[in-house]
């Protein structure tokens, strides 16, 4: 892991703010790489470097669940104003979580893939028991079980008090992008460079969105 782990302190200092999240989910995706997603559960705090996003513009994005504008009762919290957090179950299982981009009604959002535990690695342990820690939460499935993430939080905006992002540092990351993983379906967008993740790093996720939820 890379650098000197924050301290319990450092965690609840520098918040990003609900504004930052009202941009466009390309601008967002791409400079939350390096920052640190905090999970605030009753048996501590968790925390992990972002280091695998992707966008998801909606509107004209063929990938996106709000792709034409469509709104259903799960979507619907993408048409709010940025800062909020959309869950969703995949395979009936695995909990996928995301950030909700720009102004309200402009339903976008950012896929959170991967990230490299940095605090509470122990209760990450505990959550999801694997035998290396890259197996930890090196997939967008993998840390969401590590960090207790399930249906609960779909709404929840991230100036409370059970997740937060602080802004981490940027010096040296090495930025590269790549289309989407798993929008095969997709046929106007599924070649778009949506994809953004830090070069070098081991928590990047290898495979498929089906591969990497187990």
């Amino acid at each position: 892991m890379s650098g000197k782990q924050p301290n319990r302190v450092q965690l609840k200092r520098n918040r990003r703010p609900l504004s930052f999240f009202r941009h466009p989910a390309e601008y967002v995706a791409s400079r939350l790489l390096g920052d640190l997603l905090v999970r605030a559960t009753p048996r501590g705090l968790m925390a992990g470097r972002i280091v695998e996003t992707e966008a998801y513009p909606g509107g004209d994005d063929d990938a996106s669940h709000t792709f034409a504008h469509k709104k259903t009762n799960r979507t619907r919290v993408l048409y709010e104003p940025g800062g909020r957090i959309y869950v969703y179950l995949i395979y009936g299982i695995y909990h996928c979580f995301n950030i909700v981009c720009a102004p309200r009604g402009n339903p976008q959002g950012v896929f959170i893939r991967a990230v490299e535990p940095v605090f509470g690695i122990e209760q990450m342990k505990k959550n999801r028991p694997v035998d290396t820690i890259t197996k930890l939460t090196s997939g967008p499935c993998r840390w969401t079980q590590s960090f207790q993430v399930g249906l609960e939080l779909c709404g929840e905006r991230l100036d409370g008090r059970t997740c937060w992002v602080v802004r981490g540092p940027k010096r040296g990351i090495a930025v590269r992008r790549s289309p989407r993983v798993g929008v095969e379906y997709a046929v106007e967008s599924k070649t778009r460079l949506l994809r953004f993740f830090i070069g070098g790093n081991q928590f990047v996720s290898k495979v498929s969105l089906r591969r990497t939820c187990g």
